[in-house]
C-alpha cells in the first residue's frame, strides 16, 4: 500500500484479505484508494524530492471499480498521483515547466500497466461477485479496489430477499456487503479493499 505507516499497521495488501476504510465525507477516501491501486499496478512513480522517475517494484494486476465516479475523474487523479503534478494544474490546463512531460509519462506508465477500470453504478452483491470473477479469470487480477460501498434500491432489495428480512438498517446492509467481500477475497485468494462513509454522528 502507499505509505510506510499504513504498511506497518496492516503488513501491506495481503492476498486473501479484505480491508475496509471508513471516514467522513470529503477527506480523500477515493484518492487514497487510487494511490494504493496505482502504487501496486505501476512500476514507476515520480519522486518530487529527487526530481526524477524511480522504479516502484513489480506490476501487479489490479482493478479499480468506480461506484460513483466517471472515468475522466479517476484518470486525472491517477495521472496526478503518479506524476506528482497537482490535479488542479491538469483540470485548469495551467502547467509549470516540465509538468506536461511528466503527465504524458504517467499516462504511458498506466497504459503499459495491468491496471483496469470498471464502472459499477447502482450495484448489487451479484454484480460485485460477477466483476470479481471476471477480473480474476480474464485479467488475472489479484488486487481489487471497490471505491465505496453504500446502499441503493437494487442492493436493499437483494439483501432483504437474501436475509428474508425487511427494513434492515443501513449499517446492517453495509455489514452484509463487507462480509461477502471478505468471503470473495478468501475464495479467490485476492486482496480486496473498499470504504464506507461515516454518518454525521461519528465525532460522538
Amino acid at each position: 500500500l502507499y505509505g510506510s505507516l499504513i504498511n506497518t499497521v496492516t503488513r501491506g495488501a495481503r492476498l486473501g484479505k479484505f480491508y475496509l476504510r471508513s471516514a467522513a465525507t470529503n477527506v480523500g477516501k477515493s484518492r487514497a484508494m487510487i494511490a494504493d491501486c496505482c502504487n501496486i499496478a505501476c512500476d514507476e512513480i515520480y519522486d518530487i524530492e529527487q526530481g526524477k522517475w524511480i522504479p516502484n517494484g513489480t506490476k501487479e494486476p489490479s482493478i479499480y471499480v468506480m461506484t460513483e465516479q466517471v472515468f475522466s475523474e479517476v484518470q486525472t487523479m491517477m495521472w496526478s498521483f503518479l506524476s506528482g503534478v497537482p490535479e488542479d494544474h491538469i483540470l485548469t490546463n495551467k502547467y509549470a515547466p516540465g509538468e506536461v512531460e511528466r503527465i504524458n509519462h504517467a499516462r504511458a506508465v498506466i497504459e503499459n500497466s495491468p491496471l483496469y477500470l470498471k464502472q459499477l453504478h447502482d450495484f448489487s452483491l451479484k454484480d460485485i461477485e460477477n466483476v470479481v470473477k471476471l477480473a480474476v479469470r480474464k485479467y488475472s487480477v489479484r488486487y481489487f479496489f471497490l471505491d465505496y460501498i453504500h446502499s441503493s434500491m437494487k442492493i436493499l432489495s437483494e439483501v432483504s430477499s437474501r436475509a428474508s428480512v425487511k427494513g434492515l438498517r443501513e449499517d446492517n446492509v453495509l455489514f452484509m456487503i463487507s462480509v461477502r467481500l471478505k468471503d470473495l477475497a478468501t475464495e479467490h485468494g485476492i486482496f480486496i479493499m473498499s470504504s464506507t462513509q461515516l454518518n454525521g454522528d461519528y465525532q460522538n
